[in-house]
Parts: structure tokens; C-alpha cells; sequence
């Protein structure tokens, strides 16, 4: 039987190291705006981003690209009983679903084709497409003899 050795700092540092990424990825977006998880893959002909949005209604959410940043945003409302109906009015004991402006960006290290970018909703995951500019190649000129 093999046993497993528990490494009490490798959560830590898994948590430290995502918390240490959040802070350099600020978008300078107010305190109050929440950043969607994102997921962010890169093949040679595109990007792809993933990022959960779980009850934000598709028509709700901006995508835009502008000099190889990608923005997510939008705002996600719940339904809130109004005060004056204090007798249905729910008393929350943990509340963990955020709700208002969210904001996202995500710089992309290559030069992309703004005009194909393309973003669908499905089951509360966005799923952004942002094809990469097509590499010029060399060309070979040829060089004419002149007489």
C-alpha cells in the first residue's frame, strides 16, 4: 500500500498563488464590481475563454475586444423581496451569491481578428472565440534583371 505524504502548504500556495494573479489582473473597476472565473486556452489559430456566469441573462453581458484585451462585463440581479413586505421578506443566514456589476479583462498575447470574434451562452458558462491574425509568411521577391 502506497501512502500519500499531506502537504499542508500546497493549498496555501495554490490559494496565494490565484489570489496573487487577481491582484495584478485588476481591471480598475470599482471595489463593488466582481470578477467572473475564467478560463483561458490558446490553440494557433485562436483563444478561447470560458468564464461562469451562472443565472446572468446572455442578453445582459458585454463582450468587447480593443488592442488584444478582451472585456466581460455585465450585471446580474437577484430577485429581492421589497422591504415593505417584511412578513415574506427573507432573514438570509449566508450569502454567497454576488449579485450586481461584474467586469472581466483579459490581456491576449497575440494579434487578433476583432471582426470573428465570436461569444455564445450555454448552461451559465460563456464561451468566447477570438481567432488569432493570420501569420504573413515571408514572401520571396524575385529580383529582375534589367538590361
Amino acid at each position: 500500500m502506497q501512502t500519500t505524504k499531506f502537504d499542508p502548504f500546497a493549498l496555501i500556495g495554490t490559494n496565494l498563488f490565484n489570489d496573487f494573479n487577481r491582484l495584478f489582473e485588476s481591471s480598475g473597476e470599482p471595489a463593488d464590481v466582481w470578477a467572473p472565473r475564467v478560463d483561458v486556452a490558446e490553440t494557433d489559430d485562436l483563444f478561447l475563454i470560458r468564464a461562469e456566469l451562472p443565472g446572468i441573462d446572455p442578453d445582459s453581458i458585454d463582450v468587447t475586444v480593443e488592442e488584444n484585451v478582451l472585456s466581460i462585463s455585465g450585471e446580474r440581479t437577484l430577485d429581492v423581496v421589497p422591504d415593505d413586505d417584511a412578513a415574506v421578506a427573507p432573514r438570509y443566514r449566508r450569502r454567497e451569491i454576488r449579485e450586481g456589476s461584474f467586469a472581466r479583462k483579459i490581456r491576449l498575447a497575440a494579434d487578433v481578428d476583432v471582426d470573428a470574434v465570436a461569444a455564445a451562452s450555454s448552461n451559465g458558462i460563456l464561451e468566447v472565440t477570438v481567432p488569432k491574425q493570420p501569420v504573413e509568411l515571408p514572401r520571396k521577391v524575385t529580383v529582375a534583371v534589367q538590361r
